[in-house]
């Protein structure tokens, strides 16, 4: 076998597509690449021999010895952060591992520019903010007329006894649901910048206590603990859940006359994947012909729904990062799977 010599190594460092830099217990760069010192606009001789923390800007000086020292050999530990020289801040990735040569520790980093995507992030939570502040305006001045009009149906309900009246108290009851669902749409989709640790067998128990669900019955496979929003994702479960519900009485084995009886016997079941979950029920199911189309704004199946369950769906998966398809289930229902969802320990 050929012997491989420092410039070797050298050359894949300078070759390797992202910025490289190395520095010992004096907390001065050792070692810099070329990728390195172009993403912070100066060259390799501008850089090594200076302290790391001139240039690390989360990197404390006071403490830098104690940061040195926690390192255990071997450790890796990734960070966001920005770099900073020249007056040049770029928002960087870093991957930083305490490796020893020839006895002598040295931390060995890699460092990504990560400037677009902090860019797209910037403008996401601007559309949100706008979003909201637009929503709310909408919500506050459609809620006032409709306010005033339930008040003078009730009015006029002591005077006037038709039938009208109560399709009158049932449109303004739909407009009611839809400025909700318009509100929640909106912010259910607002980008999630902390997770706590969640058990899906009590998110789902407990979203089923607030579904509507007189006869219907709720299964949970096994447990997992997954990284998410916990209210977030207990909205959606209840979506979920209540579009199952809903829907469930026009299955062709289970026929319903009686509005009460809309989800007698539907069963739900909640359980673990790979990388993610499943909702899945023994209803009807979804035409595959609408799978595509199910989660958009405004879609239902239902005279009487709003068709933004499952949009108030698809944004919450979509705010944690996490993918959203339906599908058949196995007793001819639909099944709902989201993946790319972390487990938390």
């Amino acid at each position: 076998m050929d012997k491989v010599g420092p410039e070797f190594f050298e050359t894949m460092v300078e070759t390797v597509g992202v910025g490289v830099a190395i520095y010992g217990a004096d907390g001065r760069y050792r070692y810099v690449n070329g990728a390195y010192a172009d993403l912070l606009g100066t060259d390799r001789a501008a850089l090594v021999g200076i302290p790391v923390c001139e240039v690390a800007v989360d990197l404390d000086p006071a403490r830098f010895d104690g940061y040195w020292d926690s390192f255990a050999d071997g450790e890796t530990r990734t960070a966001e952060t920005e770099h900073r020289h020249g007056g040049q801040t770029v928002p960087v990735a870093t991957v930083t591992t305490r490796h020893r040569i020839d006895g002598t520790p040295y931390n060995f980093g890699t460092v990504k520019d990560i400037s677009e995507r902090k860019a797209r992030e910037r403008e996401v939570n601007r559309q949100n903010e706008r979003l909201d502040s637009f929503a709310g305006v909408v919500a506050h001045d459609l809620r006032n007329p409709l306010n005033v009009a339930q008040n003078y149906l009730e009015l006029l309900r002591d005077d006037v006894d038709r039938e009208e009246a109560a399709l009158v108290e049932s449109a303004l009851g739909r407009m009611e649901t839809l400025i909700d669902d318009l509100l929640t749409l909106a912010r259910e989709g607002e980008s999630i910048s902390e997770t706590e640790s969640v058990s899906l067998h009590e998110a789902a128990t407990v979203a089923w206590g607030s579904t509507r669900s007189p006869g219907a019955d709720l299964t949970v496979d096994g447990d997992a603990t997954i990284a998410a929003d916990g209210a977030r994702l207990r909205q959606l479960l209840e979506n979920l859940f209540g579009n199952a519900v809903e829907h469930g009485s026009t299955s062709p084995h289970r026929e319903a006359d009686d509005a009460a009886d809309r989800d007698e016997g539907v069963s739900v079941r909640v359980g673990p994947l790979a990388e993610g979950f499943y909702v899945a029920d023994d209803g009807p199911g979804i035409p595959e012909d609408q799978h595509a189309e199910v989660f958009d704004p405004g879609h239902s199946t239902d005279d009487d729904g709003t068709g933004f369950g499952l949009a108030i769906v698809r944004e919450i998966a979509e705010a944690h990062g996490w993918d959203i398809r339906v599908t058949d289930a196995e007793d001819g229902g639909a099944r709902f799977e989201v993946t790319g969802v972390s487990r938390a320990e």
